[in-house]
């Protein structure tokens, strides 16, 4: 993702400078050309808006996609150990029941 940023972030600026150069290189009146700069300074400012709210829309879907990842994980967690419980309480109930029928004296049939 850092590779990602680091390529967007030196293609705008690429394109910033580029744009730059383009318009202080052309044949236009000084006019023309601080015109030209106030619009293109503009679109990029609204692309850029743009992105930070694409971006900020994304990072809110991911946000609430992780919540119900983890609100899963969490139930299957709480399943689980229920599950062991009843089976914990289970088997000390088999223990009891079985050392009570061991203490029993043994009955002798003659």
């Amino acid at each position: 993702m850092s590779e990602t940023r680091g390529t967007l972030k030196g293609a705008l600026i690429g394109g910033v400078i580029g744009a730059t150069a383009a318009l202080l290189l052309a044949p236009k009146s000084g006019r023309e050309l601080r015109g030209d700069i106030r619009d293109r300074y503009a679109s990029a400012q609204d692309r850029a808006k743009q992105i930070l709210t694409d971006a900020g829309v994304k990072t809110q879907e991911l946000a609430r996609q992780a919540g119900q990842h983890a609100s899963g994980v969490m139930d299957k967690t709480r399943s689980a150990i229920s599950t062991a419980k009843e089976e914990v309480q289970s088997w000390k109930d088999e223990v009891k029941s079985e050392s009570k029928d061991a203490a029993k004296p043994e009955q002798k049939f003659n």
